[in-house]
């Protein structure tokens, strides 16, 4: 495939994509200039849409999907990166009871049929879905943040979910889950997943959260979608 036939490109994902880190100075989270699409923009100067938003599921992305194309809108190709807040769970309901069942923001078999109608949408009007598996993340630091967030206790939390290490697990499902629709429908991918596993120590590139990418963390993703271009546009 020719660089040339390649103009644009829409993104529709999380706060990942956004370009959002958390300041330890400021203990805010802020927006990410030198963010991984920006800086592989800086790279492959091509029309740019990004409608990444924080705490997007995506249910929520299928609807804003529907109605830019809807709208008219076009692209040659749209990156889709979700399953981060899909698989998060409201942690105050878990707290504040720790033996009843919970179900994550976006069940898994919703996830996945919702990946898969976002990508049959996409192919129906003649655009090419790229799909990204998850950077992995640090299952004991997000613990320990979502066990400061206002109405958790993390007793409680540790009650219910028995051992910490299944919030990576989690995770992870819903990143092979990806994968797995992309083998299914014989789509592109970009394995970011695998490039993070391979550092001596990934947690080095995650912010105080556990989730997030730090900025070292957005170089790393930024190389990943470079180095995924040059294949691929």
């Amino acid at each position: 495939m020719a660089s040339s036939v390649i103009k644009n490109i829409g993104i529709w994902g999380d706060s990942l994509l956004k370009g959002i880190v958390f300041d330890e100075e400021n203990g805010k989270y802020r927006t990410l200039k030198q963010c991984s699409v920006n800086l592989f923009n800086k790279v492959f100067p091509i029309s740019i849409k990004n409608n990444s938003r924080f705490g997007c599921t995506a249910p929520k992305a299928l609807e804003s999907l529907e109605r830019s194309l809807a709208k008219g809108f076009q692209a040659d190709v749209v990156l889709l990166e979700f399953g981060g807040n899909d698989c998060d769970y409201n942690w105050a309901e878990v707290s504040n009871n720790p033996v009843g069942e919970h179900q994550p923001h976006t069940p898994f078999e919703e996830f996945t049929s919702t990946m898969k109608k976002m990508v049959q949408l996409l192919l129906k009007h003649n655009i090419r879905p790229l799909l990204m598996n998850l950077p992995p993340i640090d299952a004991e630091r997000y613990f320990s943040w979502i066990s400061q967030l206002k109405g958790v206790n993390g007793e409680k939390v540790l009650l219910w979910l028995k051992q910490k290490d299944i919030i990576y697990r989690q995770q992870e499902r819903y990143s092979l889950a990806i994968e797995k629709l992309a083998y299914k429908e014989g789509l592109p991918l970009i394995d970011v997943r695998d490039r993070f596993l391979t550092l001596r120590n990934y947690r080095d590139y995650l912010c105080l959260d556990g989730i997030h990418l730090n900025e070292s963390g957005h170089k790393i993703l930024g190389e990943a979608f470079s180095s995924y271009a040059v294949g691929y546009l």
